[in-house]
């Protein structure tokens, strides 16, 4: 579930974003519109903290669009909606155990759609997504999401913090297949440098997912409020390709999770859990 899967894209980085996925933009493009995709691939997808998959290969296609509806100076420097639409492909037991055989891979495909305002550094969101699960593993989920997001890079001489927090509210479905619509709380900042001009760079991202109300309970009256905890370090490395077929970007990482006592009994009993990725994108 792509909160942003709200990159979160989407991408995965175990722990899922609520902010609304801003594609990578070519900088030969100057419209209104930019589009990016591509995918991710991994041993193993948790959503939230929560285990969806630690066996066999996942792969994560994604593809969404942005559209610049505003632009301005100071104060408002521009709105911006996105629409975008994510995937979830597995080959280990909810794929292969999933109940409609025909799309047995299929586990998970997500709709989003959101707007996102930028103020001077700052960026604010609003996003609506829609899980849903083509195999019948779990049933449709519908999410309201809130961001709060700042680009420090230019305050610290290309250094950055990028601190960001994030509210997640089920209109209808639980993620944690409990009985109540619940809602998240998401605390994170990603301290990050270039380590070329234009080149790669390193991140090491942390986050801290807790509970607001139901959203890590099991049903029988066990209620959660610590989720998970999340750190990793992340590379991305752009490829050298003319601009005229946009921005071409290699990712990788790898991140720890320390799980909450639902959380870590979902996983089979284990408390810790590492989860590697790689992938490829295309924004123009």
């Amino acid at each position: 579930m792509k909160l942003a899967r709200p990159y979160a894209v989407v991408a995965l980085w175990s722990a899922a974003l609520i902010t609304v996925p801003q594609p990578a933009q070519a900088q030969g493009n100057d419209g209104r519109l930019s589009l990016s995709m591509g995918v991710d691939a991994s041993h193993a997808y948790f959503f939230r903290g929560i285990k969806q998959e630690r066996e066999g290969i996942v792969l994560q296609p994604f593809a969404d669009a942005s559209f610049t509806l505003f632009e301005g100076g100071e104060g408002l420097t521009d709105v911006t909606l996105t629409i975008g639409q994510w995937n979830s492909l597995h080959s280990g037991p909810s794929g292969a155990d999933g109940p409609a055989a025909n799309v047995a891979s299929w586990y998970e495909s997500d709709f989003f759609t959101g707007v996102t305002l930028g103020l001077e550094n700052w960026e604010a969101g609003v996003a609506y997504t829609s899980y849903l699960s083509p195999n019948d593993s779990f049933g449709t989920i519908q999410e309201l999401s809130l961001s709060l997001g700042m680009d420090d890079s230019e305050l610290l001489n290309g250094f950055a913090m990028a601190p960001h927090v994030g509210i997640a509210i089920e209109l209808s479905g639980q993620a944690d297949g409990g009985a109540s619509e619940g809602a998240y709380l998401e605390l994170g900042v990603e301290p990050g440098l270039q380590l070329l001009e234009g080149g790669a760079s390193v991140g090491f991202p942390v986050t801290l997912g807790v509970s607001l109300n139901n959203y890590y309970e099991d049903g029988a009256g066990f209620n959660d409020t610590f989720g998970y905890f999340d750190g990793g370090a992340v590379g991305s490395f752009p490829l050298g390709v003319p601009e005229s077929v946009g921005s071409w970007e290699l990712t990788g990482g790898v991140h720890l999770l320390a799980l909450g006592n639902y959380l870590e009994a979902i996983n089979d009993g284990d408390q810790f859990q590492v989860v590697g990725s790689f992938g490829f994108s295309i924004g123009y």
